[in-house]
């Protein structure tokens, strides 16, 4: 796709992991309200199948990025793609997530890059891809990223000695920390990106009947479209528009996991993952204060 196939007047929203469940409803719930919807997946089959149903429920608006976000490289390439493609981003929603199955509790999974997949996929991906594109994002202000995160957040705790739990696995806790960590780096990125005109939320969706979900926790109460509209609503609703660091549960405000607040614990997260992300060195325009600790 060509940057000109986007007209100067539709918003363009990248949606990560919108190739089923939450992120499949939520790109499909922005292309009927007029958004042209970024879909993104690995597997280039299901990306074309996404796609298609976003246009069917637009006006025949979307485009399609592929990537695995469980590599690093793939994570840079997606945003080397998006700087090259588009003119304007106006939402970033990382919504792509993994959590252990039931059927593999006690296997610990490790990416090529030799880190733990939750760690990577929920927490390091988002936020190399966020400040990756944090340029654009400026340039298009106002414009807002959206975290996908989780009520498990609320209990997650940070290893600091063993953030990859290669000591003692838990599959659970891995899940915790990872969205406990995407949500301190939403509040910690809001702060920092607050003159510029980019807002950051989190949120809690509802525990909906996802494939993930039902293959890794007991109960779902909720639909898939149930949470994808909790996810639109922090984008389109006019009355959360000067919202930017807040975390909602479902459809509520509420306070985060206390880490989440916490100013010095961010900053000591946000060196690590500066570390661990391979942001520094890339050629954009990434704003100088997000670039140190």
């Amino acid at each position: 796709m060509k940057e000109q196939d986007v007209t100067s007047t539709e918003r363009v929203a990248l949606v990560t992991g919108s190739t089923s469940g939450l992120g499949e409803a939520t790109a499909r719930l922005l292309a009927e309200e007029g958004w042209h919807v970024v879909v993104h997946g690995r597997d280039p089959r299901k990306v074309a199948k996404a796609l298609a149903g976003v246009r069917s429920a637009g006006r025949g608006q979307g485009s399609s990025l592929v990537a695995d976000l469980s590599r690093r490289d793939g994570v840079h390439a997606l945003a080397d793609e998006v700087l090259a493609t588009y003119g304007r981003l106006d939402a970033l929603i990382n919504n792509a997530g993994v959590a252990t199955p039931n059927r593999s509790a006690r296997t610990r999974r490790v990416t090529a890059d030799g880190l733990q997949l939750e760690w990577q996929v929920n927490f390091l991906a988002p936020f190399a891809l966020t400040l990756r594109l944090s340029g654009l994002l400026a340039r298009s202000a106002p414009a807002l990223v959206v975290n996908v995160s989780s009520v498990a957040q609320g209990w997650g705790q940070l290893r600091w000695d063993d953030l990859q739990m290669a000591g003692r696995w838990d599959r659970m806790a891995a899940y915790a920390q990872s969205k406990l960590a995407l949500t301190a780096f939403t509040n910690e990125y809001a702060q920092r990106l607050r003159a510029d005109g980019v807002r950051a939320n989190s949120l809690h969706p509802g525990m909906c009947a996802t494939k993930m979900v039902r293959s890794t926790f007991v109960l779902a109460p909720h639909r898939t479209g149930y949470g994808a509209r909790n996810i639109v609503r922090l984008v389109t609703d006019p009355r959360l528009e000067n919202a930017s660091g807040v975390y909602f549960h479902e459809r509520r405000r509420i306070e985060p996991n206390p880490f989440a607040q916490d100013v010095v614990g961010r900053r000591r997260l946000w060196e690590v993952a500066l570390d661990q992300s391979g942001v520094i060195g890339r050629p954009d325009e990434v704003p100088a204060e997000l670039l140190t600790a």
